[in-house]
């Protein structure tokens, strides 16, 4: 979390006050400041649904039984990798085979022409141009129409960390380069981007395809399924300060990427041709003029000044509401005969915030591959903070607390106090005050709400929303739209 100094302008690692002229229309009334992004269609909403399809936490992965495909792979070594990777391929070309014609009237998807499979600690192929020694990686080469991964290092790594549907992620993702190129959706003017958010959304209509069990070969739980292929895309997001979303490297946030995959699998491949610069403009937090941050300045550490500078800016930014601002005090307190919630627990009857601040500084630590880690970062602290200052705005329209609306309103008015406090340096966004959001600290949260541990998307008593995709759904659209959806999609 990020400020600007009023005088020199130079972006240092504090928090600062924010000044909001807002309205929160919906929620209590008055005018309201909608926050420029991609409008998502409004109007219910469910947490025993994903985008239409029932909530479930089964088994994710090669369906028991399924066929092995015959796909002729190049350089294969016949392992348990390659198998996986060739019967992904196989069932995204299916897909792809009955839905291209639908989706772009007139046109019929041909399969790549070639697949290779190489080791990248291994001796090096020439693939497109380049030699694979030492690339882990997976990528679709348009002249040669081929498409290659490292079986040596990318899939292991990515089924030991996500499970086999990760490598079903990443050649989902790449065939989608290929139905751009076979659907003209996109041609080489445009950004790298673009092509990629294309291609995101591309694999999302194709997941949708597998969680409604249609898939020969694979299966999705829409539940901690979908989380896991939504955390490849955290995974591989671009590192903020890497490249602004202009430049020729850029793939997008985690948030970005996230985005598109969600709008793939809720509203198709049609979705997916309408992405274009514009379009990812709107909707980006991978601006510019976030590189000079300093690595060394990039975590804001959770201690009480700094609580002091969140407290005052969520007042501010919640004011025009006309709810009472709730006192913040230290040590988790019970609310009657109610156990508080850790690591921040709100009491609607005295109108109270108490915080175990040893458990948020656990949290607001810089995410770590140690097992052991509870980090998120910095913003992914104080966005506890925030949920909890959601509910009192909540109780003071006399909308219930304890049911799961409570929990997608919550995490959607977290989504829009952060959309507030986004800048970028084309003038598509109103920032208010002087507290800024990086992109970094909008990834946090997305982290965040994938894991099971977390209170951006929890009711008054802790009680999380049970389905990741409606989490991360709800605080993209209060980053995007603002706070107006908060109450219009997920009301009472």
């Amino acid at each position: 979390m990020v400020p600007v100094s009023t005088r020199s302008r130079r972006r240092k690692r504090i928090l600062a006050t924010a000044v909001s002229a807002l309205a929160c229309a919906a929620l209590i009334g008055g005018c309201s400041r909608p926050i420029s992004g991609t409008p998502t269609t409004l109007g219910g909403y469910s947490t025993t649904e994903v985008a239409g399809l029932p909530a479930t936490n089964g088994p994710s992965g090669p369906k028991e039984g399924a066929p092995s495909s015959s796909l002729p792979v190049e350089g294969t070594d016949n392992g348990a990798m390659d198998k996986l990777a060739r019967d992904a391929v196989a069932d995204i070309d299916e897909f792809w085979t009955k839905t291209f014609p639908k989706a772009f009237p007139g046109k019929r998807f041909e399969p790549v022409k070639r697949l290779v499979s190489y080791d990248s600690g291994g001796p090096g192929l020439q693939l497109c141009g380049q030699n694979t020694a030492g690339v882990v990686n997976a990528f679709y080469c348009p002249p040669e129409d081929s498409i290659a991964w490292d079986r040596g290092t990318l899939l292991p790594e990515l089924n030991n960390s996500f499970g086999p549907m990760a490598v079903v992620t990443v050649l989902a993702h790449e065939i989608g380069h290929a139905v751009q190129h076979r659907a003209s959706t996109a041609t080489s003017n445009d950004q790298v981007i673009v092509l990629e958010q294309q291609a995101d959304c591309f694999t999302g209509a194709y997941f949708r395809h597998v969680a409604e069990g249609s898939s020969k070969y694979f299966q999705v739980s829409t539940g901690q399924g979908l989380n896991e292929v939504m955390g490849v895309l955290n995974f591989i997001r671009d590192s903020p300060g890497d490249a602004d979303f202009r430049d020729g490297n850029a793939h997008g946030s985690a948030f970005d990427r996230v985005t598109a995959f969600q709008f793939g699998f809720s509203e198709g491949p049609q979705r997916c041709a309408k992405m274009d610069f514009n379009d990812v403009q709107r909707r980006t937090t991978l601006f510019q003029a976030w590189k000079p941050i300093q690595k060394e300045n990039a975590n804001l550490p959770v201690d009480q000044q700094s609580l002091d500078a969140v407290e005052k800016s969520l007042r501010t930014v919640f004011r025009d509401t006309g709810a009472e601002p709730p006192k913040i005090v230290a040590g988790l307190k019970p609310c009657g005969s109610e156990e508080a919630t850790s690591p921040a627990s709100y009491c609607p009857s005295t109108n109270t915030i108490s915080l175990d601040m040893a458990a948020l500084q656990k949290i607001g630590q810089p995410p770590s591959k140690n097992a052991d880690s509870t980090g998120y970062g910095d913003f992914a602290a104080y966005a506890q903070v925030a949920s909890r200052y959601a509910l009192s705005v909540q109780k003071a329209t006399g909308l219930p607390l304890d049911d799961e609306a409570a929990g997608l309103r919550t995490a959607c008015m977290v989504g829009s106090w952060s959309g507030l406090l986004v800048e970028d340096p084309f003038g598509q966004r109103n920032p208010v005050g002087s507290l800024r959001i990086a992109p970094d600290d909008i990834d946090e949260g997305v982290s965040a709400l994938l894991g099971e541990d977390s209170l951006i998307a929890a009711n008054v008593n802790g009680d999380q929303v049970p389905v990741g995709f409606a989490r991360v759904e709800a605080f993209r659209v209060g980053v995007q739209e603002g706070f107006a959806p908060c109450s219009t999609k997920y009301g009472a």
